[in-house]
């Protein structure tokens, strides 16, 4: 019969202070209790005693256990353990982090690369889902990544409903100051567990033996056992005549007491710590009784599922085996796991150097890095090559090591930006240190410069970069994609031909990796010449990476597809399909990034409420993942629909926020200047713009040259710029873009009209709606504008134009330029209106597609089926006019005929077709 205590014994104040955690907790005001103490102190008995208590209060408990062998142990069993609950969570409430939580599982495929900080934030989603209690043990064990995991938890716990209890031992080492400083950021307390008085000695023995125990034998265990509670029930459990003179001693009499078979059983487990694989164990024992000795090891309370009860007993039992047999049973338990559990690369590498055999487990840490690398955990793959390199000197092996590590160079700036690449930087130095003591050949040497230097591409140090490469002679395609990169970084046109050159080599002879790098490159290339020669590439590009199984690259291109599409059409239906596939694959910035390209588009399409929700979405991601250039990018939506509505207060309360953050002061002033227009005050506005004019002096791309084409129209509507100014801007890379085409179609037939030339002016007027079809700013802005224009020189429809734009302002709440448009159709005579009961007449779904007051006339009327002949001499309009309407109602409600739109709106409507 083995003894142990059915209740925990003198945790007392230990115990309230957990409790009246759990009950904050439940209160959403979390956070976490760190439980320090040496081993066999009652560290995770009281963790155990704490989880049950939460369980019967509704929290739902997770668990894990760190290891050294494998990163990242103890959030994956923690994760899978909610995963293996009938109410898992789903993607309903995970959203995108679903997949990140599942590429966490030891055998997931690489592919899509998660910072640490969103793979921290997916863990935080599923443990705020409901009111948990997470318990992570031999947090000492941990590696770094989970560390950090663990610190952002503490730091984004405050308000919610869950409580992290980690359990560690006193040791001055990264688990200990994670505790000691989120205690004195009162981020968590720390509980410290000492050894227990003798009274407790006593009662713990009475709890075990169920009567008390004599006083020579309480006496004894006083003595040996320190108050530790785990020693007190081994000495129990061992020979209460003859106290051992350890606790191994005691430990291994319990042990023995089982038999040889069931001794076998327990070396093949303990060789692999505390926690051990059961099917492994198995495989390795190959007993058909294996079943049954499990049962007995059970009983004994030795073990308890796939854990010895205590590290102590695991250390007890290898610790008397021989070197010799121990390094057998660690090869034979290598190949066990190898055969069941190849993913597991990082405990079988342990195995096979404890079996002595350095090259194996070499090989298996070569391997477990590349693998974590392309998970995007960096510090855990420099973490496993570098003890690799502590295992051998063997020249080959370490030359493996060290491509390895060079490989993963790159990913320091990509996953932890912070540092502008300084840690991968540091980590090349010391590479380069090592090849030059061991005289290795100039490739290798060469290998590690040019991860340097893609370092220095993704941190933006393009000099440094080149630098690092000016020594290279091999022409081979991952030099010249660097090269590439980094000249095409310097933001110079004169080494834009270079750049290009060196792209298209590469993606002629490069691997499938290298060839969508260098497609990126030369869509960059292009983009700012010709929109649909880099949407050609970015096809190719998303070809070669589907074909190739090359899932981060095909996300990039999605969403470089969509942005090149936004630009040409003004369109959203790419986005909304790269953004699809991001959240499918979990891919979280790449998501943000959608988000804020949609936020922007539906921002120039006049559609706000769609801009709003799509900024704040990725604002709110972006702040909470520390993604600062991508929150100030939200911050200058925000300012954007401010700025569109005339609202200077709004305006620049975003606009000071935009410069907490960092956002360019071409931003800045592209809002200001747009919120001076919806205030009609020009002079302003034309002040802003040309200070932006005169500040922007790198060479213009397609990205951060919004401004140029409303600047263009006010500049022409007032006087300002004839057709000098305009020719220029029409034959730039600007012309390829739908919102400039626009601006500068209604500065065409402005200046048209001035010059007499009425058929040319009506043509680009015709063209200038034609294109804003859909948009909000660019259409509305050329209203305004051009209507006084085409009033003074007699061409157009400045009327029906003034109408449209006043409407237009007045629905979207921008008195100023609403006013001025009725003071220029009085000026001009006509009828003053009636005003409407405005778009409350319009009904809810068609409102909030953008729908005006005069489109919904419209509609109404091609509902019932009149021709737009009938219905131009029923609203006293021009037929060209209502084949406008009826194109921006099919673009506004995304109907491709006249057929689904009469469709769509018959329903909303009531309308029906005449008898």
């Amino acid at each position: 019969m083995q003894f142990q205590s059915p209740v925990l014994v003198g945790r007392g104040e230990e115990t309230s202070a957990l409790r009246a955690a759990v009950t904050r907790a439940e209160h959403r005001r979390g956070g976490g209790m760190f439980l320090v103490g040496e081993p066999g102190i009652g560290k995770s008995r009281l963790a155990s005693e704490i989880a049950g208590y939460a369980s019967r209060r509704g929290f739902r408990v997770l668990r894990g256990r760190a290891s050294r062998a494998v990163p990242l142990r103890a959030l994956c069993e923690a994760v899978l353990s909610a995963f293996r609950k009938a109410d898992a969570p789903d993607e309903k409430q995970l959203g995108a982090y679903l997949p990140v939580l599942l590429r966490m599982t030891p055998d997931a495929p690489a592919g899509v690369p998660d910072p640490a900080v969103v793979r921290a934030e997916a863990v935080l989603r599923l443990l705020t889902a409901e009111k948990t209690v997470l318990v992570l043990e031999d947090l000492h064990d941990a590696d770094g990544e989970t560390l950090a995991v663990v610190d952002y938890l503490l730091d984004n716990l405050a308000d919610e409903p869950v409580l992290l209890i980690a359990t560690l031992r006193p040791h001055p080492d990264g688990a200990q100051r994670l505790a000691d400083e989120a205690t004195a950021r009162r981020a968590a307390g720390t509980v410290r567990l000492t050894g227990l008085t003798h009274e407790e000695v006593a009662e713990l023995a009475r709890h075990c033996l169920g009567e008390p125990a004599p006083d020579d034998v309480l006496a004894q265990l006083v003595e040996v056992s320190d108050g530790v509670p785990f020693v007190v029930e081994e000495l129990i459990n061992g020979d209460l005549r003859a106290v051992p003179p350890t606790v191994a001693a005691a430990t291994l009499q319990r042990v023995d007491a089982l038999g040889p078979e069931c001794v076998a059983v327990l070396e093949a487990a303990a060789i692999f710590g505390r926690t051990f694989p059961l099917d492994v164990v198995t495989a390795v024992v190959t007993s058909a009784d294996a079943p049954k000795l499990w049962q007995d090891a059970e009983r004994a309370q030795l073990v308890h599922g796939h854990q010895f009860r205590h590290a102590l007993t695991a250390d007890a039992i290898t610790g008397r085996m021989t070197p010799t047999a121990r390094a057998t049973l660690a090869r034979r338990a290598a190949r066990a796991t190898e055969a069941l559990r190849p993913s597991e690369l990082e405990l079988i590498a342990e195995l096979w150097e404890a079996g002595g055999e350095t090259a194996k487990a070499v090989g298996c840490l070569v391997r477990a890095g590349k693998h974590a690398a392309a998970l995007g955990r960096f510090g855990t793959a420099v973490e496993l090559l570098e003890r690799g390199q502590a295992l051998t000197g063997d020249p080959d092996l370490t030359a493996d090591l060290l491509d390895a590590l060079a490989a993963v160079l790159p990913l320091a700036a990509v996953v932890v930006p912070a540092d502008n690449g300084a840690r991968a930087f540091a980590l090349g130095e010391r590479l380069q240190q090592a090849l030059t003591a061991a005289h290795a050949q100039p490739e290798r040497r060469a290998a590690v410069r040019l991860a340097q230097a893609r370092v220095a591409a993704v941190a933006g140090q393009w000099e440094r970069g080149l630098d690092l490469l000016a020594t290279a002679k091999e022409t081979c395609a991952d030099v010249d994609v660097v090269k590439a990169t980094l000249l095409l970084g310097l933001n110079q046109l004169d080494l834009l031909p270079k750049a290009r050159a060196l792209a298209e080599r590469a993606a002629a002879t490069g691997t499938p990796e290298i060839v969508c790098e260098a497609l990126e490159v030369l869509t960059r290339c292009t983009r700012g010449q010709d929109l649909a020669e880099a949407r050609q590439h970015i096809q190719r590009w998303l070809q070669v990476a589907e074909q190739h199984g090359l899932a981060a690259w095909r996300l990039r291109a999605l969403l470089e597809l969509g942005i090149t599409d936004k630009y040409l059409t003004a369109g959203v239906d790419t986005l909304l399909a790269a953004r699809q596939a991001a959240a499918d694959a979990g891919a979280i910035v790449i998501l943000i990034a959608a988000d804020l390209h949609l936020g922007a588009t539906y921002l120039v399409r006049g559609e706000y409420e769609e801009s709003a929700k799509y900024g704040a979405s990725a604002g709110e991601a972006a702040e909470k993942l520390g993604l600062h250039a991508l929150k100030a990018l939200a911050v200058a939506i925000e300012a954007g629909i401010a700025a569109m509505h005339g609202n200077r207060k709004a305006t620049d309360r975003a606009l000071a926020r935009l410069r907490d953050h960092g956002g360019s002061a071409e931003i800045w002033a592209y809002s200001s200047a747009i919120c001076a227009l919806m205030e009609e005050q020009y002079d302003r506005a034309l002040a802003e713009f040309d200070e932006l004019e005169k500040a922007v002096t790198e060479p213009r791309i397609i990205r951060g040259t919004f401004y140029q084409g409303p600047r263009l129209l006010v500049r022409v509507a007032h006087g300002l710029a004839g057709r000098p100014e305009h020719e220029r801007l029409a034959e730039s890379h600007l012309s390829q873009v739908q919102l400039h085409r626009t601006y500068f179609a209604w500065s065409r037939a402005i200046l048209l009209g001035r010059e007499g030339e009425i058929a040319g002016a009506n043509a680009a007027a015709a063209e200038a709606l034609d294109l804003s079809t859909g948009l909000g700013l660019p259409r509305y802005l050329g209203l305004r504008l051009a209507g006084p224009s085409a009033l003074a020189d007699g061409w157009g429809e400045p009327l029906e134009w003034l109408r449209e734009a006043e409407e237009h302002f007045h629905r979207s709440g921008v008195p100023a330029v609403a006013a001025a448009c009725r003071a220029v159709l009085r000026e001009a005579g006509a009828p003053r209106q009636r005003r409407r009961r405005d778009h409350d007449t319009v009904p809810a779904d068609l409102r909030k597609a953008g729908v005006t007051v005069r489109e919904y006339e419209v509609l109404r009327l091609v509902v019932d089926r009149f021709g737009n002949a009938e219905i131009a001499e029923r609203l006293f309009l021009s037929p060209r006019t209502v084949e406008r309407h009826v194109a921006s109602l099919k673009a506004r409600t995304g109907r491709q005929s006249r057929a689904d739109l009469i469709t769509y709106a018959r329903p909303l409507i009531g309308g029906s077709a005449p008898m």
